[in-house]
């Protein structure tokens, strides 16, 4: 339990406006998108600069106070979600853009600033942060970073890892570290920056990030294509991939993700299995790519093809397509939504959604199926009504099914919203004795286990 001195030494680091404990504030930071209970802060703590971050961890290591990081609050496995209490460190304030370094195509950005706002910006320099993530309005780059966020873009462009140049950290005991280059590549020493992206906030804060940024497409084409069946589908999604179709995304729809998207955003498009496929390069390689995609489609029985030829009709598919998740919130006003989120190799992808489709068959559960078709990353939507034990319970055990079907295939238990505290317990199922390679790089870091405690890493056997 905090006490009054605590909250009075850090009202002395940050100020007192900066320092809450009014149970708004806390009822707020206790819950992210995911499904987990709330669990509120004892106190949110809103700093403005990297020696503030320090000061605060300073005092809370010295004083074994848990500190959780929180950025956006769009997650979806409780990754922010205080559920040791403590100290809720609200980044988002930390916003700003620091520099721009337009010669070589780098940016360095605080973590709080939100990744439309951050392309935004350098969209009017021909420059562009490629990750996609379906919350791209409320994500910030320091929650990308913490859970190696991608999105539709992710089969062209990659990961946040791959973008990442150089860290600005405070450890646990406020000891403040630059981590990386602002070279493109560099084999000196073990690479820091990729232990840090993807760590959740569990090993350190992040207050600084250096971005490798890509210029903006001289053309870009998105195509629609619908089949009959999703075998049909799934197909020729494999096969694109395996012939080299150069696509920057590649969606693959449910037929009942359709309809909720049809209803909700206001499209008409034909309710059946559905990819979505959008291009970027010169006119001609788009022109030769749609034509290449629409000759494999034809061969798996599309049964139509169609362009979608204005920036307005692009951005209005891609937009509906990046709202799936809220579409189908709306869809069942009052009802809970067990979001999934697994990743296998490309060839089992058909089998993969086909398997979560007859499940939700067999348990009787509506669970919507889409996700990056074109690197294997499977999204679901298990719709339960929480205040019902029994159907939310068989809701709990169609998510660890898909989850276990997913390792089964040679997957991962998460694509891009990382583990959370939601998937934490099938960590020693996909890592086995790696895991506690795992636990001591946790202990070397954070050795009071202050920061972000009761993430990732299940509880010991």
């Amino acid at each position: 339990m905090l006490t009054e001195q605590d909250i009075q030494e850090l009202v002395a680091i940050v100020g007192a406006e900066n320092v809450s404990t009014r149970e708004p504030d806390l009822e707020a930071h206790s819950v992210d998108e995911s499904c987990i209970d709330p669990h509120q802060p004892e106190v949110i703590v809103w700093p403005s600069s990297t020696e503030e971050v320090s000061a605060i961890l300073r005092y809370a290591n010295a004083r074994r106070i848990p500190v959780t990081p929180w950025s956006g609050g769009s997650s979806l496995e409780g990754n922010p979600v205080p559920i040791c209490g403590g100290i809720l460190l609200a980044m988002y304030r930390m916003n700003g853009i620091i520099e721009v370094r337009d010669a070589d195509l780098q940016v360095v950005v605080q973590p709080g600033i939100v990744y439309d706002d951050l392309n935004k910006e350098l969209r009017h320099l021909g420059m562009f942060f490629p990750p996609a993530p379906g919350s791209a309005d409320v994500a910030t780059i320091g929650g990308m970073v913490a859970n190696n966020s991608s999105g539709m873009r992710a089969v062209k462009y990659g990961v946040t890892q791959d973008y990442v140049l150089k860290l600005k950290v405070v450890l646990p005991d406020g000891r403040i570290l630059t981590l990386g280059h602002n070279s493109k590549k560099s084999t000196s020493g073990y690479d820091l920056v990729g232990l840090m992206v993807g760590s959740e906030g569990t090993l350190g804060v992040v207050t600084e990030i250096t971005l490798r940024l890509l210029g903006l497409p001289e053309q870009v084409g998105v195509a629609v294509a619908v089949f009959d069946t999703l075998r049909d589908a799934t197909d020729a999604v494999y096969e694109s991939v395996r012939f080299g179709v150069d696509a920057s995304a590649l969606e693959l729809l449910d037929p009942d993700t359709v309809r909720a998207i049809n209803e909700q955003q206001g499209l008409s498009l034909r309710i059946t299995p559905t990819i979505f496929v959008e291009f970027h390069g010169s006119e001609t390689l788009v022109e030769e790519q749609i034509a290449f995609l629409r000759e494999i489609c034809e061969d798996h029985g599309c049964t139509d093809f169609q362009l979608a030829t204005s920036p307005e009709e692009r951005d209005r598919l891609w937009s509906a397509r990046a709202n799936a998740h809220e579409s189908l919130k709306l869809s069942h006003p009052g009802k809970t939504l067990i979001s999934g989120d697994v990743c296998v190799p490309i060839s089992q992808f058909g089998r993969m959604i086909a398997h979560v489709l007859e499940m939700a068959e067999r348990v009787g559960l509506q669970i919507y199926a889409f996700g990056h078709a074109g690197d294997g990353n499977l999204h679901t939507e298990i719709i339960v009504q929480r205040d019902d034990p029994e159907e939310f319970g068989r809701g709990v055990l169609a998510g660890e099914d898909i989850v276990s079907f997913a390792l089964g295939l040679g997957g991962t238990i998460a694509g891009e919203h990382g583990v959370g505290y939601m998937k934490k317990q099938f960590m020693r199922q996909e890592h086995g004795a790696t895991l506690e390679l795992m636990r001591g790089i946790k202990a070397l870091f954070d050795p009071n286990n202050i920061l972000n405690p009761g993430k990732i890493l299940p509880a010991e056997e």
